[in-house]
C-alpha cells in the first residue's frame, strides 16, 4: 500500500513539473518578444510577456530594450490570463487599438504619440471587420520570442 501511494506521489509531482514547464525556457523565466510600429516620426514597441501558462502581458512603450519589462508610468499595458488577439492601426501620428482587453494607461500624460482603444467585441464577425477598416493583427510569434539575462538583455 505505502509503495502504491509514493507511486501515485511520484507520478503526481512528474505531472506537476511537466505542466509547469511549458512556456519557460530551461532556466525557468519568463519569455519576452517585441514588435516596432512607426508612428509618424516615432517608434513604438509592443512588448509581450508569456510567464507559464497563466500569464500574458503586452504593453506599448518608447523603450526599444525587450528585457525591460512594462512601467506604470511610462507605458499602457495590459495583463491577463490570455491577451486575445489584438489589432492596430496607423493613422496620421495617431495609433489606434482594436483589442478585447483594454490597455492601462500610464501615470504620466506624456506618451509621445495618441493612443485610441477600441474594444473589439466577441463576435465572431469582430476580426474580418478589423480587417475591413484596414487594421493589422498584431503578431510576436512565441518562436521569436527571447528569455533576459540578469543585465537586463536578451539571450
Amino acid at each position: 500500500m505505502l509503495h502504491k501511494k509514493l507511486f501515485l506521489l511520484g507520478l503526481l509531482f512528474l505531472t506537476a513539473q511537466i505542466n509547469c514547464s511549458n512556456d519557460f525556457d530551461s532556466n525557468g523565466g519568463p519569455l519576452f518578444g517585441i514588435r516596432q510600429v512607426s508612428v509618424g516620426q516615432k517608434n513604438i514597441y509592443f512588448k509581450k510577456e508569456i510567464r507559464g501558462r497563466n500569464y500574458e502581458g503586452l504593453s506599448i512603450s518608447t523603450d526599444d530594450n525587450l528585457c525591460n519589462g512594462p512601467s506604470a508610468k511610462t507605458d499602457y499595458f495590459v495583463n491577463s490570463e490570455t491577451i486575445g488577439k489584438t489589432f492596430y492601426k496607423v493613422k496620421d501620428n495617431e495609433l489606434q487599438i482594436y483589442s478585447q482587453n483594454a490597455f492601462t494607461p500610464p501615470k504620466t500624460d506624456n506618451f509621445p504619440v495618441k493612443i485610441v482603444q477600441r474594444k473589439l467585441p466577441n463576435a465572431e464577425h469582430s476580426e474580418e471587420n478589423a480587417i475591413k477598416l484596414g487594421y493589422r493583427e498584431l503578431s510576436i510569434p512565441d518562436d521569436s520570442l527571447k528569455i533576459c539575462d540578469v543585465e537586463r538583455k536578451p539571450r
